[in-house]
């Protein structure tokens, strides 16, 4: 009797680990700043919820492989973005790539080549 006590006490503590863990995951998905966590950050924050019981071993290793899955993803989005801005910003400002630099480089050096030879035939 007291065993099936323990096993049902032990199967509700499972089932509210369980069950909180999507609550978890949203939660430190959205509290930490997803782009900027690093792995220890992911790993110091799912070993506290391990501690306080609100995970499991195996939720904390599922949550640390998604937070940083997720903080790569943010990561590179962002960077997308803020590239797509400064292009965006520089086009406006009518500022040359460095692209049409090296291309008015070449056409430069081209005319003193051929104001060179102009020079000389005389």
């Amino acid at each position: 009797m007291v065993a099936k006590k323990k096993a049902v006490k032990t199967a509700k503590t499972e089932c509210k680990k369980t069950d909180a863990y999507p609550f978890i995951r949203k939660a430190a998905l959205l509290g930490i700043g997803i782009a900027a966590i690093t792995k220890e950050k992911a790993e110091s924050l799912a070993k506290d919820l391990i501690k306080k019981g609100d995970l499991n071993k195996d939720e904390g290793k599922k949550l640390v492989t998604e937070l940083m899955t997720k903080s790569k993803k943010s990561k590179k989005e962002f960077e997308t973005t803020v590239n797509k801005q400064i292009s965006v910003m520089i086009k406006k400002a009518n500022v040359a790539s460095k692209k049409e630099i090296k291309v008015l480089e070449d056409k430069i050096k081209k005319l003193e080549a051929e104001i060179k030879k102009q020079t000389k035939k005389k």
